[in-house]
This record gives C-alpha cells, structure tokens and sequence, in this order.
C-alpha cells in the first residue's frame, strides 16, 4: 500500500523506471484510492484522485482532438472522462480498471466521445472508406427545443417557426460536404494538411509540427491539392449526374 504520510512520495509519484513506466502504476493507485476510501480518508482519496486525472489528462486531451473546432464541447467531454474516471475508480465492482488501465482508459475516451458525437447529431454510420453515409444517427441537443411545437397559450415559449439565423443543421451538412470533397485526394497526408489548413483554420507553423514537415512543404501541397479540388468540383459541376453516381 502506499504509505501517504512518506516525505518522498511526490518523488516516488513521478519517478519511471528505465521502460519509461511509472514506478507506482495508474492501477495502484486506483487499488490505494479504493482502500483510502474504506479507512474513510477522505483527503487521501483527493489526493491519488488528483494524481490520476493528471496521468490521464494527456489522453483525454489525444482523444478529443477531433473536436478541437468545437471546445465548448470539447471541454465537456474531457469533464466527462474525468468523471467517469473517478467513479469508476472508487467502485470496487469495477475490475477491469484494475486489470488492464491502459485499454481501460482507451475504451473509456472513445466511449465519451462516440457519445458527445450522437448528442450533438453528428455521429454517422460509415462505409467501407470510412466516408460519412446516410443520415445522422441522432439528432442534436441544440436542435431538440426548435423541434418542439410550442403550446399555443404558452406566451413565453417562442413559437417554434421563428427561423433560426444560424442554420446548425445546414452547417452540419456543409462540413459533411467538406470531408466527402475531400475524399478526392488519395494521398492521407494531403486530406491531413487541406483538413487543418481549410476546415479547422489552424496556422502554417502549426500545421508543420502535426505533419513532421517543413512548412514549405506544407504549404506547396496545400495548394497543389486545393488546386486539384478545384478542378474536381467543377467537373463535377458539368456531369453532375457522374459525381452522383460515384458516391
């Protein structure tokens, strides 16, 4: 057991050993966690709780990623993670975390975000090339109320055909247009570079970094691609039943 009254234990908590692990794994700290809270040290359960959000902060952070353009719920599902982190970690009946932590963490930040993806109506069914297809599979929290009728002698409740002069469900639609234009390209790394540089606005430098390239480099793809995208829409634009057709 962790002894949480040794002088050295915030040395110890961030000590590794030559394989590059911690030298008191996330899964004891989750068997301490549970056994401080039995003895009813509250304080003690704060503080390994503290040490394990910490160690997990970076994964929630990888597995949000694709929600970068969007940080008010981005910032959701990280809190989520973190929740469903510490309840789980203080429940006995949970064996798993205690097994394998590292897939455990895994399952658990693809779940929370496959969940905020259905919430907000953008989780999509997939075909072979892992292009979007069909309709969403849920429909979006923020769409939910405009839905709704409103009852005719309810003054306060706007009326539901009041139009809406920020179109989500025409913007949703616009962004899955995006990523299927994008499926022209067939090189990944241009699909990488036209994805943050057109879609999510990101800088040239920064850009560079995520793709290991020079920014040069980065650059004359960028454009070498859009110009490629550019001849691919407006052939489309004169055969359009042939582009319908290829979908």
């Amino acid at each position: 057991m962790i002894d949480l009254s040794d002088p050295a234990l915030n040395e110890r908590l961030r000590r590794r050993t030559a394989e590059g692990r911690y030298e008191i794994g996330e899964s004891e700290l989750v068997v301490n966690i549970r056994a401080q809270k039995t003895a009813g040290n509250e304080a003690g359960v704060r503080f390994l709780c503290e040490v394990l959000l910490l160690r997990s902060a970076p994964a929630f952070q990888r597995h949000t990623q694709g929600l970068r353009h969007r940080p008010e719920l981005r910032e959701e599902a990280i809190a989520n993670m973190g929740e469903h982190l510490l309840r789980e970690a203080q429940d006995p009946a949970e064996i798993f975390i205690t097994q394998n932590f590292i897939h455990y963490l895994r399952c658990l930040c693809v779940d929370e975000f496959n969940r905020v993806l259905r919430q907000e109506g953008l989780g999509y069914r997939r075909d072979a090339e892992g292009r979007p297809s069909g309709r969403p599979q849920h429909v979006p929290r923020s769409l939910v109320e405009t839905l709704r009728p409103a009852n005719a002698d309810d003054e306060n409740q706007p009326a539901s055909d009041v139009a809406d002069p920020r179109d989500q469900y025409e913007e949703m639609h616009a962004e899955d247009e995006s990523q299927r234009i994008l499926t022209y390209l067939r090189d990944p790394l241009d699909r990488k570079i036209m994805t943050l540089r057109a879609i999510e606005g990101l800088k040239w430098d920064d850009i560079a970094e995520l793709c290991k390239k020079t920014e040069r480099t980065v650059r004359l793809r960028y454009e070498r691609a859009r110009s490629y995208l550019r001849e691919c829409v407006i052939k489309e634009q004169h055969n359009p039943y042939t582009s319908a057709m290829q979908q």
